[in-house]
């Protein structure tokens, strides 16, 4: 089958081409990235209890898991990106903005976590909004449109706050991140209601096929009549809307909000959306990739740190596994054509 006759097939209405019902788990031409994903998570959990048999301690793999929740979020908004063939730059002072905003609003109070939320969740999905309507219609590449969004968002926290962040998450958001649930974090919750709600869009959805169409081919995903921009910007809006929700988690894992604080997210979001097997020419991907990717990094900084490697080698670790993540889907690609 052509390409154009997939992207067809794809973006057709479930009245017109009556398209196969997909399962959850139905990875589609993901299946090989997932799963290499998840078995090296296995042999990673395996190294690391032979290095450090005291981290495989019930306590110890929630925090690893409660960590690698934010990058999990984050992740989701920056696969989103690069599905529809962009990338965001934008993602870490769009997080840091978000939290900034959720925590000044806030202010300790319980009372008023609901309008604090709401203000920094729709502060990233305008963030995102500005994102992909320059993109996709005033034509601007999204590394230079994103990567400027980024900066115009840094300078105008920072001329905000005059460099000093205040206010301080409400109590009820850390007992979300570091307290239990029917046994573990409510944060843990949450990324199992996303795992299957992001699989059943892309799986069992309309949106979910055109998002794919759109990215392997944007101009015949038009032409078999979705609307292309429309959806390649709302790909930023997900991912501006994930970079906040991310924002306010991390502060109620840090018990504070502060500059730079989504600066270590931009790498971390671009590494797990490739470890977990995403093409970065678009329309290749699936969540489940990501939170196995997620998992996986967080045990091994969670690892490192325990060695007392410096923040240095840790970056240096990321940096290497993008590369590898790359490398590997091309040599994927290369043996599947």
């Amino acid at each position: 089958m052509s390409a154009q006759s997939r992207v067809e097939s794809m973006s057709a209405t479930p009245d017109s081409a009556k398209p196969r019902r997909r399962g959850l788990l139905d990875l589609g031409d993901s299946r090989t990235a997932v799963v290499s994903i998840w078995i090296a998570l296995a042999v990673g959990a395996v190294i690391a209890f032979v290095l450090r048999p005291a981290l495989f301690n019930f306590d110890s793999i929630q925090i690893v898991l409660v960590l690698a929740t934010v990058t999990i979020v984050v992740g989701l908004g920056q696969g989103a990106a690069i599905f529809v063939g962009g990338i965001d730059l934008s993602i870490p002072w769009t997080l840091t903005a978000s939290a900034i905003m959720f925590a000044g609003i806030a202010k300790g109070s319980d009372g008023s976590v609901w309008p604090a939320l709401i203000a920094a969740i729709a502060l990233g999905a305008a963030i995102g909004a500005a994102n992909g309507f320059a993109i996709v219609r005033l034509n601007i590449h999204p590394v230079v449109m994103t990567l400027a969004m980024n900066t115009i968002v840094q300078g105008a926290i920072i001329g905000y706050t005059g460099g000093f962040a205040t206010g301080s998450p409400p109590p009820s958001v850390g007992d979300f991140m570091n307290g239990s649930f029917l046994g573990i974090s409510p944060a843990l919750w949450l990324v199992l209601f996303l795992t299957v709600l992001v699989s059943f869009t892309l799986r069992q959805t309309v949106y979910g096929r055109r998002l794919q169409a759109v990215g392997l081919n944007p101009v015949a995903a038009r032409l078999a009549g979705a609307p292309s921009r429309l959806i390649a910007g709302s790909a930023y809006v997900i991912s501006g809307t994930c970079a906040a929700l991310a924002g306010v988690m991390l502060s109620g894992i840090a018990g504070q909000s502060y500059l730079g604080m989504g600066d270590p997210y931009l790498l971390a979001s671009i590494a797990v959306v490739a470890l977990g097997g995403a093409a970065f020419s678009g329309g290749n991907g699936h969540f489940l990739g990501t939170v196995a990717a997620a998992i996986l990094m967080s045990l091994l900084l969670t690892l490192l740190v325990t060695f007392h490697l410096p923040e240095a080698m840790r970056q240096v670790v990321l940096g290497l596994a993008v590369l590898a993540a790359v490398i590997a889907g091309r040599v994927r690609r290369r043996t599947s054509n």
